[in-house]
């Protein structure tokens, strides 16, 4: 029953994702005026709000149902719940805390003064690093992960395996949530002190940066990450059939020997 439970739950998830999706498509379809594009542009992002509480909820519940799963169900039943909250864990689809780094990204004081007669796209060019990118963000979640981040959030949007990082117009969306702008709040869970010397080592991310300023990693003992809020539905990926171990196998083969031999 309460497995039962649960795959309702799930399957509320996906049918959110598609409905959404369904919707932009026969909204925008058969009406590209500015105007009409626009409107449809804000009924979106307010709908699309409003389904990622919907979203948030359902996970909340479907976490409440694993935790009495867990605690009321017999052994294999145990297993499952103790299972599916090590993957939703994994996956970003629950709220993680532990000791980690906040990593702010703020736009540069030190842009030098526009010269008399310059155009704008060159003054736009001249001053291009002294402003962040999603480019910026994207490296210094990178550096977080290769320093052995175990979860991370941007702006409270938290990093999955689907996350976009990327410009539009002149403002970052991370998960399709546009940013605030400067300041860029990067908080990561893991190690901090191995975490922090590795963004700040000499030759690393920080040294990348016109303006060093524009980078500062603070420890801290406690921190609390959002679940992801939006929709995971996979519509192309299956599990690979049983003769696809044997090619897995052979690939972890070869990722080993390519590592042995690089030591």
């Amino acid at each position: 029953m309460q497995i039962s439970i649960l795959s309702m739950i799930m399957g509320g998830l996906l049918s959110l994702s598609l409905k959404t999706q369904d919707r932009i498509r026969r909204d925008l379809v058969g009406n590209t005026s500015t105007s009409a594009m626009a409107e449809a542009y804000t009924k979106q992002r307010d709908e699309n709000a409003d389904l990622r509480k919907q979203v948030s909820q359902l996970r909340i519940l479907n976490q409440n149902y694993a935790e009495e799963m867990a605690k009321e169900g017999g052994n294999s039943t145990k297993v499952i719940a103790r299972e599916l909250q090590k993957v939703n864990t994994l996956a970003g689809l629950t709220p993680v805390t532990g000791p980690g780094v906040i990593v702010t990204l703020r736009d540069s004081k030190k842009q030098p003064e526009k010269p008399a007669g310059m155009s704008d796209p060159a003054w736009q060019e001249l001053t291009a690093d002294y402003l962040i990118h999603d480019a910026n963000i994207r490296d210094v979640v990178n550096e977080l992960k290769n320093a052995g981040a175990e979860a991370i959030s941007i702006n409270d949007q938290r990093v999955v395996s689907s996350t976009a990082i990327r410009c539009v117009g002149n403002n970052v969306h991370v998960n399709a949530v546009p940013t605030a702008g400067s300041p860029v709040i990067i908080r990561a869970i893991g190690d901090p002190d191995l975490i922090q010397s590795g963004l700040l080592m000499r030759g690393g991310i920080k040294d990348h940066f016109v303006d060093q300023e524009m980078i500062n990693v603070d420890k801290a003992t406690l921190l609390t990450l959002p679940a992801f809020s939006g929709a995971t539905p996979l519509r192309f990926a299956k599990p690979a059939p049983e003769k696809a171990e044997q090619t897995q196998r052979e690939s972890e083969a070869a990722a080993k020997a390519i590592q042995g031999g690089t030591q």
